[in-house]
């Protein structure tokens, strides 16, 4: 498969590909929908990404968008890497499809920027760490089985992303909060700080430590992670956090995350990093109590 072309990055094209098509025709939903005798709702789910979209499906569409044969033949391609199964597939039941639709993207970018006021990010945490922290973000219950799940997501994300043989750029930038909090107890939360300081080393690593002497910033409003991929075809992404069980809102607006993307530069001037970034790290862990 080639790079940054995985079944989330493939899915989004395919959805824009059937989409301009149908523009370029001059054709509303209502009239593709009307010729196929589809509900209205398959048609939209489709252009909105919200479900896949079958070989037969894109046939259709093709047929009633008069889509040269060629055309035809590239959008079959991407109908099957699409509904590709990818690891995450296995945990469907468990995690939400928002979650499965962000670590789609994040396996496909070769470029990670994220920002976190008061959570160390996930691919950064230690495992004791993500054990204390899941059960203690719930907003609703879960079964024993399904926080075990989310914990297993959450460490194989960690190995596939920086572990993996082609890593992408992974910038973060954290805020002193987040190294403060004592998630899991004091001797748990040393040895995470202690992780991210040994994560520095890592080449495709960069970590920032924004401190409470920067004053106030744009990301005390919520954690953001913006997404960029190898191939220009395939638009930069933005996802925001939510509180309902580790859920994203993404956003794929050009001009809403080249706005984030001036706002993590701006965190990143007034972090500390390297070295400074260490002799922080370690300044907290002693001051932990």
């Amino acid at each position: 498969m080639p790079e940054g072309q995985g079944p989330a990055t493939t899915r989004r094209r395919l959805r824009f590909e059937l989409r301009r098509l149908r523009d370029e025709k001059g054709l509303a939903q209502a009239d593709v929908v009307k010729q196929l005798d589809w509900s209205p709702s398959k048609l939209i789910r489709i252009e909105n990404g919200s479900v896949g979209i079958s070989v037969t499906d894109v046939r259709a569409l093709a047929g009633v968008y008069k889509a040269p044969e060629e055309a035809v033949d590239e959008l079959v391609a991407l109908a099957r890497v699409a509904r590709g199964r990818r690891w995450w597939s296995s945990y469907r039941d468990i995690v939400s499809p928002q979650y499965q639709e962000f670590i789609g993207f994040e396996a496909d970018a070769s470029r990670l920027r994220q920002f976190h006021p008061c959570i160390v990010p996930g691919l950064l945490q230690i495992e004791p760490y993500v054990r204390a922290l899941i059960p203690a973000l719930l907003v609703s219950p879960l079964s024993e089985a399904h926080i075990e799940g989310h914990v297993q997501v959450r460490l194989r994300r960690q190995q596939e992303i920086l572990d993996g043989d082609t890593p992408p750029d992974f910038s973060v930038v954290i805020d002193e909060a987040a190294l403060r909090r004592p998630v899991g107890g004091i001797e748990t939360m040393r040895a995470q700080l202690q992780h991210i300081a040994d994560m520095q080393r890592h080449e495709s690593v960069t970590i920032a430590i924004l401190p409470f002497a920067a004053g106030p910033h744009v990301g005390m409003q919520g954690a953001f992670h913006i997404m960029e991929f190898a191939d220009a075809a395939d638009d930069s992404m933005l996802y925001l956090e939510n509180a309902q069980q580790g859920d994203v809102a993404m956003r794929d607006q050009p001009e809403l995350v080249d706005m984030y993307n001036k706002v993590f530069d701006g965190m990143l001037e007034r972090s500390l990093r390297d070295g400074a970034a260490v002799d922080y790290l370690t300044k907290i862990s002693k001051e932990l109590t």
